[in-house]
C-alpha cells in the first residue's frame, strides 16, 4: 500500500467553447448535468475522487464560479473539500501549482493527483486501481499520468509513447514492477495517419492530462525550470488566509506564467527519464464536443433508466436521444437533442446531427463538424456577443 497521504486536485476552469450555448462563461461545463444523471461533471469527478483521499480534495476554480462550485460540493455531500478561487485563467499549471504549494505546506510528504472537473469514467473499479498504481510510483519521485488505452487513431487527442524497454536501469525496471512504465515522450495531436501508426506500433496511450505526483517534487522541479512561477505559488500559499491574501493575490498571481503543466513539466522531465505512464482502460471521455456527448448518451441511454436521457426509435430506423424536456418526433433520423425550452422539435432525414433548444440559442451542428463550433463562438460579435459568450 502507498504510504504518502493522497489529496486529489481538481481543476475547474474553462468556458466550454465546443459544449455552446449549453456552456457559457458564466456556466461552465463543468458545472452542468450533460448526461442526464441527475449530477454535473463537477461533482461526478468528487464523487469518483472522494473515496480515495486521505485528506479533502482541493478544487481550482475561478473567483466567478467559486460561489457556485460552493454550492454544488455542498449539496452533493463534499462541503469538506476545500476551494481556492484564482482571480484570472492562468492555464493548468499555475492553478496545480498553488493547489500543491498548499498541499505541500500542510502534508510535506503528500501525494496529489491532478484530474480534471469536466471527464466522464464509467469503471470506478478500474479507474482506482489505475490511481493506486501511480500513487506507488509518484512515491518513487516520478510524475505520474495516467494513459488511456487508445480504442482508435482519435487525432484530438495527444498521445504518450513509452520507454524502449530494451536498456533499463534499475528505476525503469521498479516501475514495472508496479505496473507503471517509462515515458519517452508526449506527443501533440497528430494527424490520423500519424495516429494510425502509433497504434499499429504499440506503447502509445492518449493523454488525458491526469498526473499524480509529490507536492514537494512538484514545486521543486518547478522551481528549477520555472523558478518565479515555483516561488510566486509557494509564498501565496503561505499568505492564504491571513489578512495579506487578498494583496498577495493581486500582487502574484497576475506574474506567474500562463503555461499548460504538459509543457512546463510533463514534457521536459520525459526527456530527463521522470515521467512514467500507468497505460488503464476504464471507460474514459473527455466530453469535449457535442460529438463525443452524442456517443456518450448513445452508449448509456437504453440502460441507465432514470437518468434523464430519452431515446425515441422509430419502425423507419430513427435514433433520436432527448436531453431535457423537449417534445421530439422524428422520421429516418439520428440525432441529438438538448431541449430547455418546451418548443416542439421535429425532424425529417436528417443523420448525425445535434440540436440545442436554450432560451435564448437555437443550435443545429452536424456532429462530423462539431470541431468547429469553437470557431462560430469566437466569431460572435455584435451588441449581444458578450452575453452570449
Amino acid at each position: 500500500m502507498p504510504s504518502a497521504p493522497f489529496v486529489p486536485v481538481i481543476p475547474a476552469g474553462g468556458s466550454g467553447k465546443r459544449l455552446w450555448p449549453l456552456s457559457r462563461r458564466a456556466r461552465p461545463k463543468f458545472l452542468l448535468d450533460l448526461t442526464g444523471r441527475g449530477s454535473s461533471l463537477l461533482q461526478q469527478t468528487l464523487d469518483r475522487l472522494a473515496p480515495l483521499a486521505d485528506h479533502p480534495p482541493v478544487v481550482v476554480t475561478g473567483t466567478a464560479h467559486a460561489a457556485e462550485v460552493r454550492a454544488q460540493l455542498d449539496a452533493a455531500g463534499h462541503a469538506s473539500t476545500r476551494i481556492l478561487a484564482e482571480p484570472s485563467p492562468r492555464n493548468s499549471m499555475p492553478a496545480i501549482a498553488l493547489a500543491a504549494a498548499v498541499i505541500e505546506r500542510e502534508h510535506p510528504d503528500a501525494v496529489l493527483g491532478s484530474f480534471a472537473a469536466d471527464h466522464l469514467i464509467e469503471d470506478q473499479e478500474a479507474f482506482t486501481a489505475a490511481v493506486a498504481i501511480a500513487r506507488k510510483a509518484a512515491e518513487l519521485g516520478f510524475l505520474v499520468t495516467l494513459g488511456i488505452s487508445p480504442t482508435g487513431p482519435e487525432t484530438g487527442f495527444g498521445y504518450i509513447q513509452e520507454a524502449d524497454p530494451g536498456a533499463e536501469g534499475a528505476a525503469a525496471r521498479a516501475l514495472r514492477d508496479l505496473g507503471a512504465r517509462p515515458v519517452a515522450r508526449f506527443v501533440e495531436k497528430p494527424d490520423r495517419e500519424t495516429a494510425e501508426g502509433f497504434l499499429a506500433e504499440g506503447g502509445f496511450s492518449w493523454n488525458a492530462g491526469m498526473f499524480v505526483v509529490r507536492a514537494r517534487v512538484m514545486l521543486d522541479e518547478l522551481a528549477v525550470r520555472m523558478p518565479p512561477l515555483a516561488a510566486g505559488v509557494r509564498e501565496l500559499a503561505a499568505m492564504l488566509g491571513t489578512p495579506g491574501e487578498r494583496a498577495a493575490l493581486d500582487r502574484l498571481w497576475p506574474t506567474l506564467t500562463a503555461i499548460a503543466i504538459d509543457h512546463a513539466l510533463a514534457e521536459p522531465l520525459a526527456a530527463a527519464g521522470r515521467v512514467a505512464v500507468v497505460p488503464a482502460a476504464f471507460g474514459w471521455d473527455d466530453v469535449g464536443d457535442f460529438a463525443v456527448l452524442a456517443r456518450q448518451l448513445r452508449a448509456t441511454g437504453r440502460s441507465a433508466a432514470g437518468t434523464g436521457t430519452v431515446t425515441r426509435e422509430g419502425a423507419d430506423g430513427s435514433d433520436v436521444q432527448v436531453l431535457g424536456g423537449a417534445r421530439v418526433d422524428a422520421v429516418s433520423s439520428r440525432a441529438t437533442v438538448y431541449g430547455a425550452t418546451d418548443r416542439h422539435v421535429a425532424l425529417v432525414g436528417l443523420d448525425g446531427i445535434s440540436i440545442v433548444d436554450t432560451d435564448d440559442v437555437l443550435l443545429v451542428l452536424a456532429d462530423e463538424h462539431a470541431q468547429d463550433l469553437a470557431r462560430l463562438v469566437a466569431g460572435l460579435d455584435g451588441a449581444d456577443a458578450e452575453r452570449l459568450r
